[in-house]
């Protein structure tokens, strides 16, 4: 009977942080869906510093920052996820180059991945659900009016549209939300139609979709705005624009760095690195936002996960920690609440979801 009693419902997470040589690499946490606490289960060390895990079925790609300047260093790993374990099954590198994201198609035959520094998009061949190589390579030519990170085309994400018909490539250096189709091959080939530019200045960093795919929201990096987009078919119309934080309590430059959207689709919540909050949004029924509540977090966050609706996990870089908090909607005191449950690491950076709905002691 005690046994039984101390058992619990946990989902998995892994962390990657930057480090020393003593803890750069992979955490893997338990957060139980009870209470949102946080339990580390598990390490493993890096010889580099991961930038980012992108999950995709039952595969982790995670690639990291070469610190060393060999062509061999850097690219994209690819790992079976097995619960609180990762098993690298392949690894493509090219050229040295460091790539901040990957994708995989629907039909799971390419990856792509994009390179920040260098404004590079590749496509990779999945043979056996392994990738093979880099088979394609596509230079963006962008910049933008802020002198200081619009100079060249920076891509900050790729993903497939909700209809799974166009790759949607922002480029926060170009100020450009580029629109790509496949051809046969699975290669990117722009749609110059639906390709567009934003606001100057703005910096798009993220984007998400409304779950009925009606309206997209992106959160921009240099003006600290999220932006809502009705969507249609490939097209997006520009709603409106808002600040992500309250520039009246807070004088220093803010950085958005991370949204996410409740499962049903009533709240959006987006980290703010400087003014180092957690601002919450309300959604309408015209897909337009309003500001609801804000709760602070450790200094820098840079990474924002959700869990069963309730529980939002965030990764703080100069903090160098990861902490949770809880949305409460039937609460007349406010809407986001701390759970007091924080774990420390040394310089945390990116997060991904893994396996759900585990019982354990």
């Amino acid at each position: 009977m005690g046994l039984f009693n101390r058992t619990k419902t946990v989902d998995i997470f892994f962390i990657g942080c930057d480090g020393t040589e003593v803890d750069r690499g992979i955490y893997a946490f338990y957060l139980n869906v009870n209470n949102g606490e946080l339990i580390k289960k598990s390490f493993v060390k890096s010889l580099a510093n991961p930038i980012a895990l992108s999950r995709a079925g039952r595969w982790m790609y995670i690639t990291y920052r070469n610190g060393t300047g060999a062509l061999t260093d850097g690219g994209v790993w690819q790992y079976a996820c097995m619960e609180l374990q990762l098993g690298l099954a392949a690894r493509v590198h090219n050229e040295g180059k460091t790539y901040t994201q990957v994708v995989v198609s629907p039909d799971k035959t390419h990856a792509y991945a994009i390179d920040y520094y260098n404004g590079e998009i590749i496509t990779m061949p999945i043979l056996k659900s392994k990738l093979v190589r880099v088979s394609e390579t596509k230079k963006l030519e962008g910049k933008g009016v802020d002198p200081i990170k619009q100079t060249e085309s920076h891509p900050s994400q790729i993903f497939f549209t909700p209809d799974e018909k166009y790759v949607v490539v922002l480029d926060m250096g170009g100020d450009m939300i580029h629109v790509y189709t496949l051809n046969e091959k699975g290669y990117l080939q722009e749609d110059l139609e639906r390709t567009f530019k934003t606001s100057p200045g703005t910096g798009p960093r993220k984007m998400i979709f409304s779950h009925d795919k009606k309206f997209a929201y992106c959160i921009n990096e240099i003006s600290s705005t999220i932006a809502t987009y009705a969507y249609q078919d490939g097209h997006f119309t520009l709603l409106e624009e808002k600040l992500t934080y309250i520039k009246e309590d807070f004088e220093g430059v803010n950085v958005p760095t991370d949204f996410v959207m409740t499962d049903d689709n009533q709240y959006i919540a987006v980290t703010n690195k400087g003014d180092d909050t957690i601002v919450l949004f309300e959604r309408g029924d015209d897909g337009l936002l309003k500001r609801k509540d804000l709760i602070e977090t450790d200094a820098g966050p840079v990474a924002l996960e959700i869990f069963r609706n309730r529980w939002l996990v965030v990764v703080s870089k100069q903090g160098g920690s990861v902490e949770s908090f809880e949305i409460r909607k039937n609460e007349k005191r406010g809407i986001l609440f701390e759970t007091h449950s924080a774990y420390a690491l040394h310089a945390p950076t990116c997060i991904a979801k893994g396996a759900e709905n585990l019982r354990v002691v």
